[in-house]
């Protein structure tokens, strides 16, 4: 039977090739690669994430019971993924599939940080920052960049906010005190900040491109 990329919930690895690329008292992000026809052992994870896949790919999931699901997975394609459920995987496809997981270790706040709509990063600029999903732990948007583009000033309000690097990038980033780096990241690197007023530009001579998990 296959199911739509919504219900990839089930699809997660623990193995050896599951590194911890951040952990903090908020979030724990693992790095984990599934070689082709490799399976897992039956496992759960105790708590709910948030998984980004690197590569294009087909899994299944199986539960103690035998029940199978398959799932097309897509390069840059962020899903949901609710704690609790065992299940075992196996990568269908003929190469390596990596993903990302974000691990959330606290629960929802019970009220949540306001956001000015001005400094909205999904509002003042939906071209740029594509909302993929939303629920009252995180938003997670897709957010680009054109060579040589600079974003609207904006913010990140909340516990914090990871990123996933879709694309190898060279940028500059300004926060609201006039202080400014640059930094060069590879395709699948992770970084983690709090609360910030900033904007960056892309500095390469090809679009960028990230998934950015915002923290509640």
């Amino acid at each position: 039977m296959k199911v739509p990329f919504p219900f990839l919930a089930l699809v997660l690895l623990a193995q050896a090739e599951t590194k911890t690329a951040l952990d903090n008292e908020y979030v724990r992000i693992l790095s984990a690669t599934q070689a082709a026809k490799e399976k897992t052992p039956m496992h759960r994870h105790d708590f709910n994430r948030v998984v980004v896949y690197l590569d294009d790919g087909q899994l299944q999931a199986t539960t103690p019971e035998g029940k199978t699901t398959v799932s097309e997975v897509h390069a840059g394609q962020a899903s949901w993924a609710v704690a609790g459920a065992m299940h075992a995987t196996e990568n269908l496809t003929p190469h390596t599939v990596r993903l990302i997981e974000i691990e959330l270790k606290q629960a929802a706040p019970a009220k949540p940080a306001v956001l000015n709509p001005k400094l909205d990063p999904v509002r003042i600029d939906p071209k740029h920052n594509v909302l993929l999903f939303e629920n009252p732990q995180v938003r997670v948007f897709q957010s680009s960049r054109e060579a040589g583009g600079t974003e609207f000033l904006h913010a990140h309000t909340g516990r914090g906010r990871a990123t996933v690097s879709l694309t190898d990038m060279h940028i500059r980033v300004k926060l609201a005190d006039g202080s400014e780096s640059t930094s060069d990241l590879k395709q699948g690197d992770v970084r983690w900040s709090g609360p910030v007023v900033h904007v960056s530009t892309n500095l390469g001579k090809q679009e960028i491109a990230m998934i950015v998990v915002e923290v509640k």
